[in-house]
């Protein structure tokens, strides 16, 4: 994402109207016919993986683990006991289904995760906070082209489907963390692509006010922004409405981080890929500051925002 590399291709898919639908894959060791479960679940296993690497295994096997999935939109819930094995095998350990707690509420969900793995952690229980998802299936492609908000010859005001997972493992431990979570706030947009009610960013603004009051900080306290914005007009509109709304002392500038430039539209995943692209800013020393605020939510109007301050 620093370098802005891309991985935007041509994908097998056409949309309704002929057009070809540009994907961002991940092409190691996936399958582009993969599954939509096979895709997440393998996804969801390179994160975890990344923190297996560095702690021993059976204080992994006893945290909880909290997971942020897309949104519940038709069928039912992934079975935990499912979810568990297919991990355990996955991961070569062994994942109890009682740690798991599932989010099925997209970008929005993973900083609920968040908020719920911050009070397990502060009350001495370290945990795994992940997210997880793949847009480059078939259902989620003809949702998108039929809601008309895909990138393609005939529409500019869409987004790259792409696919991501992100883990944070969360402790009490300052002296060895990465970044410390200041503040986290909820709000709900009540505009929205499917009615006409003005859109005045209230849902933003309302997170980040309460993410604000806990960090004791006011906006231009912070030194940039992360989004889960993906390519859409009404995303990018709500962030400039947030600053107007909220920022009252004038910057030079207040930079705006936007990890689906480079990933393309990772869903559940997008927040916490925009969180850990801050804190991987700090711990390689090009971050315009120590304080940065990050954004997620979803399409039925659920936003949250975090504010995160370098832990070095």
């Amino acid at each position: 994402m620093r370098a802005g590399i891309t991985r935007k291709s041509i994908s097998s898919y056409r949309d309704n109207d002929g057009y070809e639908i540009v994907g961002s894959y991940l092409r190691d060791g996936i399958s582009e016919d993969a599954s939509e479960d096979e895709r997440w679940l393998s996804l969801l296993s390179y994160a975890l993986e990344d923190i297996a690497r560095q702690m021993p295994h059976p204080m992994i096997e006893h945290m909880p683990l909290l997971l942020a999935r897309p949104l519940l939109r038709n069928g039912h819930p992934y079975p935990h006991h499912v979810l568990a094995d297919t991990l355990s095998t996955r991961l070569e350990l062994r994942i109890v289904p009682s740690n798991i707690r599932v989010f099925n509420e997209g970008a929005y969900g993973s900083y609920v995760a968040l908020e719920h793995g911050r009070a397990l952690a502060r009350a001495g229980q370290p945990c795994i906070v992940a997210a997880a998802e793949s847009m480059l299936c078939a259902r989620t492609l003809l949702r998108l082209s039929e809601q008309r908000r895909l990138l393609v010859e005939d529409n500019p005001d869409g987004i790259i489907p792409g696919e991501a997972a992100a883990a944070v493992l969360l402790t009490k431990d300052k002296k060895h963390a990465l970044a410390t979570v200041r503040g986290l706030g909820f709000g709900k947009e009540p505009a929205s692509f499917n009615n006409d009610i003005p859109l005045r960013a209230d849902g933003v603004v309302a997170a980040a006010r309460a993410a604000l009051l806990e960090a004791n900080l006011q906006l231009h306290q912070l030194d940039f922004r992360v989004s889960d914005a993906a390519g859409e007009s009404f995303y990018f509109k709500e962030q400039s409405l947030f600053v107007s709304r909220l920022l009252h002392e004038r910057r030079a500038e207040f930079p705006l981080w936007l990890p689906a430039e480079t990933l393309g539209d990772t869903g559940a995943a997008s927040g916490m890929c925009g969180t850990l692209w801050a804190v991987a800013s700090w711990v390689r020393k090009y971050a315009p500051g120590p304080r940065a605020i990050g954004f997620a939510g979803n399409d039925e109007g659920a936003r949250a925002a975090v504010i995160i301050e370098s832990g070095g």
